[in-house]
């Protein structure tokens, strides 16, 4: 065993790029752990073997769990390597960061003040340590210590302004992870696809791989016949399809979207109120703008959002928005394309008999199921 080598003084360390401190985080989970992976195998001590690299888990069940691991990586840490002069500890998928009580308890937080303590002082030579954490508090003392001391790669969702939301989110992950295959969306199959599946990294890149291997090549434009192929229908993708189908005005279609949520088990009140009549209201707010505000609905995404940041104040006002106040932007883009479908006058009586089926459902012994299907005949005849 070679012999134990002492600890530099932070005064007496030699600068490095990383410290010998590299810290994976972020939202992202798959991304998170899969990127880990990597880099502890680019870590590991090419002649150590499975000596070498000690991994310990930090997904922690309660704050005396977590305080013990961290402790366990400071006793780690200031060990040599067996049987090898190099040594990877590896922090993983640590839980204690996230702004929860676990990551907020007295025993996390002066454990972490030791680990952070010793970090300072620096690693002892040939040392390494990796540390991966899924959705950490960026506020916390101790991981703004660690990503400016060490090499931090961080992987978030995407995210972005006022009217970014979850559906932009997933709308990203598979524009950004079509690209780097060199596949492209039509603007109806991102849609679709986004509703589908969602923004989760792992199910994105799982399911572009499939639509990959199926078009082998031949050609890179992704439709929406392929995506009505190849990804199976989720619970939020066929509510997707209901507000679809209406916007296009498809009664066959959207009355089969609807049996099939009801045979699910969905609320009918709740499919009114999250689908149905916001769809109805979009349409009539996307055809006022455009016949009394003269909104143009170009092809393309881009300049339809300029388009929407020109509106005068009043106008803008009319736009239907989320709970959160934010509006959903090109949600709002794909109902304006289909909004010549309409007059004005007919999405008015749909508002409003939305408003009156909403009224039988909560007051009347009616069945509920027979009120939303009646309800699409009156607003696609």
């Amino acid at each position: 065993m070679p012999p134990a080598k002492t600890r530099k003084s932070a005064a007496k360390a030699k600068p490095t790029e990383s410290h010998g401190i590299h810290i994976v985080a972020g939202n992202d989970e798959f991304a998170v752990k899969n990127r880990a992976r990597e880099l502890a195998a680019k870590l590991a001590p090419a002649d150590g073997g499975e000596f070498a690299v000690e991994t310990l888990d930090a997904h922690a069940d309660n704050a005396e769990g977590a305080a013990s691991v961290i402790r366990e990586a400071i006793l780690s840490l200031s060990m040599p390597g067996f049987l090898a002069s190099e040594k990877l500890v590896w922090l993983k998928s640590a839980n204690f960061l996230s702004d929860t009580q676990l990551g907020g308890s007295k025993s996390v937080l002066e454990a972490l003040e030791e680990l952070q303590s010793f970090l300072a002082a620096g690693l002892p030579e040939g040392t390494r340590l990796l540390f991966s954490a899924v959705n950490p508090d960026k506020r916390r003392t101790f991981y703004k210590f660690l990503t400016k001391l060490g090499s931090a790669e961080i992987f978030d969702k995407p995210s972005g302004g006022p009217r970014f939301n979850e559906d932009d989110a997933a709308r990203q992950a598979a524009t950004t992870a079509a690209r780097e295959r060199g596949l492209r969306f039509t603007p109806d199959a991102l849609e679709r696809f986004a509703a589908h599946v969602g923004s989760e990294t792992r199910q994105v890149l799982n399911e572009l791989d499939k639509i990959d291997t199926y078009l082998q090549g031949e050609r890179r434009e992704i439709t929406e016949e392929d995506i009505a192929l190849l990804v199976p229908e989720t619970r939020r993708g066929i509510i997707f399809e209901l507000g679809n189908f209406i916007a296009r005005r498809q009664l066959k279609s959207a009355s089969r979207c609807l049996q099939t949520l009801l045979v699910q088990g969905e609320e009918p009140i709740g499919l009114l109120y999250a689908t149905i009549a916001p769809t109805i209201q979009n349409l009539l707010a996307a055809s006022v703008l455009i016949k009394q505000y003269g909104l143009r609905v170009p092809p393309s995404y881009p300049p339809f959002q300029g388009a929407l940041d020109r509106l005068p104040p009043e106008a803008e006002k009319i736009i239907p928005r989320k709970k959160d106040g934010t509006i959903n932007a090109y949600g709002f883009y794909m109902t304006a394309q289909k909004a010549e479908r309409f007059t004005p006058d007919e999405l008015a009586a749909a508002v409003i008999a939305c408003a009156n089926a909403a009224a039988a459902i909560m007051s009347t012994g009616s069945d509920p199921d027979l009120i939303l299907h009646q309800l699409l005949i009156k607003i696609l005849p």
